[in-house]
């Protein structure tokens, strides 16, 4: 005995709604809105062409070892948006230090941010000199 129409619309509408509540959780990125311009971080990143999406954004991530779950959360500087669409973590450099992106530990980090935030890279900003790195990886 076959399916009746009613049944194959409660399925698609079952499967839609799943779909929808895994998309909503996978992207989940928490933050807060910008304000209008006020920062000069902000400032910076919108002459740069960057629309300001999230200050300080965080994602919740859950680690599970053995039967044990801990859950903590990652946090960035900004969330924003080129005109094309993609998205990128801002990174705003605050040492007087010089950095090599290239180093391991920068590597790790940023590597990890953008595959947490499911993001197309990271802008490290240097408010110090007052530039914009864009920076982005290939697996």
């Amino acid at each position: 005995m076959g399916l009746r129409p009613q049944d194959w619309t409660l399925l698609a509408l079952v499967f839609m709604a799943t779909l929808f509540w895994l998309f909503r959780k996978r992207r989940r990125v928490r933050g807060k809105r910008p304000d209008q311009g006020s920062a000069p971080t902000v400032q910076l990143l919108e002459s740069a062409g960057y629309k300001v999406l999230k200050v300080k954004p965080a994602v919740d991530v859950q680690m599970d070892i053995g039967e044990n779950s801990f859950r903590f959360e990652l946090k960035s500087d900004y969330l924003v948006a080129r005109s094309d669409g993609r998205r990128y973590l801002v990174c705003v450099y605050r040492d007087g230090k010089g950095m090599r992106l290239q180093s391991k530990m920068w590597r790790n980090a940023l590597l990890r941010d953008v595959l947490a935030f499911r993001v197309a890279g990271i802008v490290v900003l240097n408010m110090e000199k007052e530039t914009l790195q864009q920076v982005s990886f290939r697996v």
